[in-house]
C-alpha cells in the first residue's frame, strides 16, 4: 500500500498544483487569482480536531485503527500531532481532518468505538464551528 494513500496529507504535489506553483513566471497576485476558482468549486467543509488520550504503549495500534477508519469513510486527514505527558504513561494524539456535515454521525461512531478500548482514557472531537463530543470510558 502506498504511503500517500494511507496518509494523504503527506502528498504536497496536490497543494502545489492547486496554488499554481508549477508556473514560476506568475506573480503572487496571479497565482492567488488562479487559485480562487478552485477554492470556489469546493464547498466549505468543517475542520475537526479529533483527540485520543491513551496509554503510551497502545498509541500505534490506536492510531492505525483511526487511520483505517477515517480512510474507509473518505475523511481527508490534514495534520497529526502527538504529545506525551511528563510521566510517559499517557499520550495524546490530535488528528485534524475535514468532515462534511452528513458524515458527522459516522465520526461520532468512530469516537465511541475507540472509547471502548480499555487503554483509552478519553476521546474528544471538536469542530471549528463549535460542535463537539467527548467520550470517557466507564
Amino acid at each position: 500500500m502506498r504511503i500517500k494513500k494511507l496518509f494523504p496529507f503527506l502528498d504536497r504535489t496536490l497543494d502545489a498544483r492547486t496554488l499554481g506553483a508549477d508556473t514560476p513566471n506568475k506573480t503572487p497576485a496571479a497565482k492567488k487569482a488562479s487559485a480562487a476558482p478552485i477554492a470556489a468549486q469546493r464547498p466549505a467543509t468543517p475542520v475537526y480536531q479529533f483527540t485520543i488520550v491513551s496509554v503510551s504503549a497502545t498509541l500505534n495500534a490506536l492510531r492505525k485503527q483511526l487511520y483505517y477508519e477515517l480512510q474507509g469513510l473518505n475523511l481527508p486527514v490534514l495534520a497529526v500531532r502527538i504529545s506525551r505527558a511528563e510521566s510517559d504513561q499517557l499520550t495524546s494524539t490530535v488528528v485534524t481532518l475535514h468532515c462534511p456535515p452528513h458524515l458527522r454521525n459516522l465520526l461520532n461512531a468512530v469516537a465511541l468505538r475507540l472509547g471502548q478500548s480499555p487503554d483509552v482514557r478519553r476521546v474528544h472531537w471538536e469542530s471549528d464551528a463549535g460542535a463537539s463530543i467527548a467520550v470517557l470510558p466507564a
